[in-house]
C-alpha cells in the first residue's frame, strides 16, 4: 500500500509522510559547550569528509594550534557542526564517536530524549550536501549561529522509524563506502603505475642496453652515460610567477588562471577569474602572460601540477604558478614537462614545501629543480613513447573516476530518498 504523503513545507526536504512532524531544530537538539582549560592529553578530534575522526598527533596533518588549551569538550553520541564558511567547508556535521576535545569554534549539539542522532546526523549530511544552509547564512564568512540554526524548521519521524532509517543507512552506506575506498585505492595504484613508467623513461631512456653512470644524485641514481643532469634554470629563457596583486575583475573579459585551474595537464577556463582590460595589459606588461611552449607548474598549495602552453590565448596567471619558459635549442617543452612528473622531482617538490599557513615553494627552489637532459632527438622519441602510453592509463584511471561519482551520486540519492520518507524500510529487512 502506497505511503500517505505530505508536503512538509520545507524547500530541501519536500514530501514527507503524513504522520511525520515539522518542528524547529531547537525541539530537537540543544548546544553544549564546555570549555577545558587546561589540556590533559585527551584524544583531539576533528571533523573532516570521513567524518568526525581523532587526529593523529605524532603525524598530523593540517594546520596545528600551538596549544590545545581552551579547547571544547566533546561526547560521543553528540553531533558536531560548523557552522561558518558553510559555503567552502567540505563537511559541516559529523556523529561523535569517541570523547575528546576539538576547537571551540565547532558547535556541539545533544540530541534530546525521543530523537536518534545518527539519524539526524544522516538528515543534515544530506542538507550539507546540498549546501541548503547557505541562502541562509550571515556576514562574509558564511556563518549560522546557533540560534539561527535553532530555528529552522526539520522533520521529525516516530523515534522508532527515526533509528530504522539510521540503521539501514549504517549498513547500507559502509558498503558503498568500502567499495569507494576500494575504488580510490585502485585510481592511486593506477596514479603510481603512471609516474612509474615516466620516471622509469626520463632516468634510463628507452634503450635498455645503453651504458650507464652514476648521477650522483640519490634521487635519480644512475642514467645514460652520454646524458647530463642541470637544472630548470639552466635550460630556460625565463623562470618566473605570475601576478602577486589580485586582478581587476569588475566587467573582467580576460581569464585569469591559479594552481586550482590546473588539472589532468589542462587548464581549466570555465570556472577561472576574469580580469578587466586595463588590468590584463598591465600583468601581460609585468610578464605575467604565458607563451606557447612555456612549462606551468603549481608551487602553492597542491604544487607540482603541470602543462604546456600550446596555443595562443588571451589569459595571464597568478603567483600560485611558475612560468618555465625553456630554451628550444636544449629542451623539448613536453620532454621538460614529463621529467617535472617523475618521482624524484615531485617527492622534492614536497620536501622544499615551506610556510606557516599555506605551504608553497619558492620560484628560485623551482628554478633549481633537477633536470636529466639527453639530446633533442631522444627528446622527442621518449615524449612520443609517453603520449602513447600515458593516455592509456589516463583513461583507466577516467573509468574509475566515472565510477566514484556514480557511487557518491547513488550514495546522496539513498540517504535522502530514506531520511524523507519518500521510501521506507521494510520490515522484513
Amino acid at each position: 500500500m502506497a505511503r500517505r504523503m505530505k508536503d512538509s513545507g520545507v524547500e530541501w526536504i519536500g514530501e514527507i509522510p503524513e504522520e511525520w512532524e515539522v518542528i524547529p531544530h531547537k525541539y530537537i537538539m540543544h548546544r553544549k559547550k564546555e570549555i577545558c582549560d587546561k589540556y590533559n592529553n585527551e584524544d583531539i578530534i576533528s571533523l573532516t569528509m570521513n567524518g568526525v575522526i581523532v587526529r593523529d598527533l605524532i603525524n598530523p596533518i593540517g594546520k596545528m594550534p600551538a596549544s590545545f588549551d581552551g579547547y571544547q569538550k566533546v561526547y560521543a553520541g553528540n553531533l558536531l557542526m560548523c557552522l561558518f564558511d558553510i559555503d567552502v567547508t567540505s563537511r559541516c556535521i559529523g556523529y561523535i564517536r569517541n570523547n575528546g576535545l576539538t576547537s571551540p569554534a565547532y558547535s556541539q549539539f545533544v540530541v534530546d530524549n525521543c530523537n536518534y542522532a545518527q539519524y539526524y546526523n544522516y538528515l543534515l549530511r544530506m542538507i550539507d550536501d546540498g549546501k541548503y544552509f547557505l541562502h541562509l547564512s550571515k556576514n562574509l564568512r558564511n556563518s549560522l549561529t546557533e540560534e539561527n540554526f535553532g530555528v529552522i524548521k526539520t522533520v521529525r519521524p516516530p523515534i522508532e522509524e527515526q533509528k530504522k532509517i539510521a540503521d539501514f543507512l549504517d549498513e547500507k552506506v559502509g558498503e558503498i563506502d568500502s567499495v569507494i575506498a576500494r575504488t580510490k585505492e585502485t585510481i592511486e595504484d593506477y596514479k603510481k603505475y603512471k609516474q612509474a613508467i615516466i620516471t622509469e623513461v626520463v632516468t634510463k631512456g628507452l634503450n635498455p642496453d645503453v651504458e650507464m653512470k652514476d648521477s650522483e644524485n640519490d634521487w635519480i641514481g644512475s642514467i645514460p652515460s652520454h646524458w647530463r643532469l642541470t637544472k630548470v634554470k639552466v635550460i630556460s629563457e625565463k623562470v618566473t610567477d605570475g601576478a602577486h596583486t589580485s586582478p581587476e575583475t569588475n566587467n573582467g573579459i580576460y581569464d585569469f588562471i591559479s594552481t586550482v585551474n590546473l588539472g589532468n595537464h589542462m587548464i581549466d577556463f570555465e570556472d577561472c577569474l576574469k580580469t578587466s582590460e586595463s588590468s590584463y595589459h598591465q600583468l601581460v606588461k609585468n610578464g605575467c602572460k604565458p607563451q606557447i611552449n612555456d612549462v606551468l607548474i603549481s608551487k602553492d598549495g597542491t604544487v607540482g601540477k603541470t602543462v604546456v602552453v600550446d596555443f595562443e590565448g588571451e589569459f595571464v596567471v597568478a603567483s600560485s604558478l611558475v612560468i618555465i619558459r625553456p630554451n628550444l635549442e636544449l629542451v623539448n617543452p613536453y620532454y621538460l614537462d614529463y621529467n617535472l612528473q617523475a618521482k624524484f622531482v615531485q617527492e622534492q617538490l614536497v620536501m622544499l614545501m615551506q610556510g606557516a599557513g599555506l605551504k608553497r615553494v619558492s620560484v628560485e627552489k623551482n628554478a633549481n629543480l633537477p633536470v636529466l637532459l639527453p639530446l633533442l632527438a631522444e627528446q622527442k622519441e621518449i615524449v612520443e613513447y609517453l603520449d602513447e602510453r600515458c593516455p592509456e592509463i589516463d583513461k583507466l584511471i577516467a573509468k574509475k573516476e566515472e565510477l566514484l561519482a556514480d557511487l557518491e551520486n547513488y550514495k546522496k540519492s539513498l540517504i535522502y530518498e530514506y531520511v524523507t520518507g519518500k521510501k521506507k524500510i521494510r520490515d522484513d529487512i
